[in-house]
């Protein structure tokens, strides 16, 4: 079983062509019961995500804590823009222990930071990179390699890892900033629906952010189709991406 987080629909892809791969199932961990779930040594256990500040989300991990590998064979492959830190080291000591872990680098997707990382060009060029990257992962998966944490660390990650995680959570994943612009909202419903903190309300026929925080996926922001939804002044203008809107422009055979 693979479960995945995803926002904007790079997780999902890595973990739907994995899943296929190894005949198993990719599951969105926001949709189930974790521990509704058993596994024995014949299975695989595989946990697909983003890195957030890099570490796994908050519900990556609240969600993979709650799941007995037993002894199934366990891994994670994340999914970045810049660099990984120890996102998969501290995955396997704060949720459960790896066996293996991998990255993969797909198009940034988080458009109110100082740095955006891609372009339309950088975006196609990640995209048409990662099958084959996705492919030499699914081969050591299959031959069930062990004591691997193959991913773009970046420099100091140790570092980075132990000390931005928390500053993300505590002083960046507030709802306040966000608003719509209604003369452009549509009144689609789609931010509601794709919320996995369930902090957008639909209200008189626009979004309203009905919680403090939220775990600052982008989902709203990145796939709104009229872009009418923004983070204070920070995304006004700002390049946004889902995987779908590229999908035409990129083969994934």
């Amino acid at each position: 079983m693979i479960f995945y987080f995803s926002a904007t629909g790079n997780s999902e892809w890595v973990a739907k062509r994995i899943a296929e791969a190894l005949g198993d199932k990719a599951v969105d961990m926001m949709k189930v019961n974790p521990e509704s779930f058993t596994f024995c040594k014949e299975d695989y256990l595989g946990v697909v995500f983003p890195v957030y500040w890099y570490a796994a989300p908050e519900a990556v991990l609240g969600f993979s804590k709650k799941l007995n590998p037993n002894n199934a064979f366990t891994f994670a492959v994340c999914t970045f823009s810049n660099v990984t830190g120890n996102a998969l080291e501290h995955f396997s000591e704060n949720a459960f222990k790896l066996k293996s872990g991998y990255g993969v680098s797909m198009p940034d997707n988080y458009p109110i930071s100082e740095v955006i990382y891609d372009t339309e060009e950088t975006t196609l060029t990640k995209l048409k990179a990662a099958p084959a990257r996705v492919d030499e992962i699914i081969a050591r998966l299959k031959t069930k390699d062990r004591d691997i944490f193959d991913a773009d660390k970046g420099e100091n990650p140790e570092e980075l890892t132990a000390s931005m995680p928390s500053v993300f959570k505590d002083d960046h994943c507030y709802t306040k900033p966000f608003y719509v612009e209604k003369d452009l909202c549509i009144s689609c419903g789609m931010c509601e629906t794709l919320c996995p903190a369930d902090a957008i309300l639909i209200t008189d026929g626009y979004p309203a952010w009905v919680k403090e925080k939220c775990y600052q996926c982008m989902a709203c922001i990145n796939r709104c189709p009229v872009e009418a939804i923004q983070y204070g002044e920070y995304s006004k203008g700002r390049y946004r991406y889902y995987l779908e809107k590229y999908l035409p422009k990129v083969n994934f055979n």
